[in-house]
């Protein structure tokens, strides 16, 4: 029997040690192993904590500077509309202005254009007086060199006539 308690020079209170020693280690790198878990869980949530707090800290600070870039992009933009509202202002002014001025020497021109019209109705009317008158005078001398051809002067004489009785007279404005 000192055999069977002893195999190949192992005693069994040796193999219970071994055992128990084997199921302590165990036990103890299930529980250093649940530790390193819970360890790691833990860095993990800490982790999570931390970049959901640098989160919310940059979206805060990202929002901050969008903020303040928005009002100074909308206070600059609002002072250029400013301006251009200005300019445009001062461009209607203007506008209206040169219109008005148009619109006086549109006027302008149509008066002297009537009395452009009324000059040149004046001249073809003493260019036709001119030229009876002409006449007349050449069939005076006629007369005189022909001796006595009374009907050209009569011609003449009734031409003129027309021309001073029946003549419209143009105003000159």
């Amino acid at each position: 029997m000192e055999q069977v308690e002893k195999i190949q020079g192992i005693a069994p209170w040796m193999l219970w040690v071994a055992l128990f020693v084997g199921v302590a280690l165990c036990v103890v790198i299930a529980a250093v192993w649940k530790v390193v878990e819970i360890n790691r869980g833990e860095r993990d949530r800490k982790r999570k904590q931390i970049e959901k707090i640098a989160q919310d800290a940059v979206t805060a600070q990202v929002n901050t500077l969008a903020d303040d870039i928005s009002g100074k992009v909308m206070e600059s933009m609002k002072e250029k509309f400013d301006a251009i509202d200005r300019k445009l202002e001062s461009d209607k002014t203007r506008l209206e202005a040169a219109e008005r001025r148009s619109n006086e020497h549109d006027k302008a021109l149509e008066r002297i254009e009537t009395t452009l019209e009324n000059v040149d109705a004046n001249i073809k009317d003493i260019h036709e007086g001119f030229t009876c008158l002409m006449r007349g005078t050449i069939a005076t001398l006629n007369h005189q060199r022909h001796n006595g051809n009374g009907d050209e002067l009569d011609e003449a004489a009734k031409e003129l006539d027309r021309y001073l009785t029946h003549r419209p007279i143009v105003p000159i404005k």
